[in-house]
């Protein structure tokens, strides 16, 4: 199985996302930022809003619902 990128910059996928809200408890943006690093660089993987034109498939807000 192919392993799925969420943060490109930091190079942190899907999976290590997935468990840092699991095991974390993590329920908001920010926390997530703060425990994974996603996010803290470029920003388009943490909305729709900050990804203007597309570019990721997946974003961290969307994760958190």
């Amino acid at each position: 199985m192919e392993e799925i990128e969420v943060c490109i910059c930091r190079r942190i996928s899907l999976e290590d996302i997935l468990s840092a809200i699991e095991m974390g408890g993590i329920d908001d943006v920010e926390a997530l930022i703060e425990k994974t690093g996603a996010g803290s660089v470029c920003k388009m993987c943490i909305s729709p809003q900050h990804d203007p034109y597309g570019e990721r498939d997946i974003h961290l807000t969307e994760l958190l619902k």
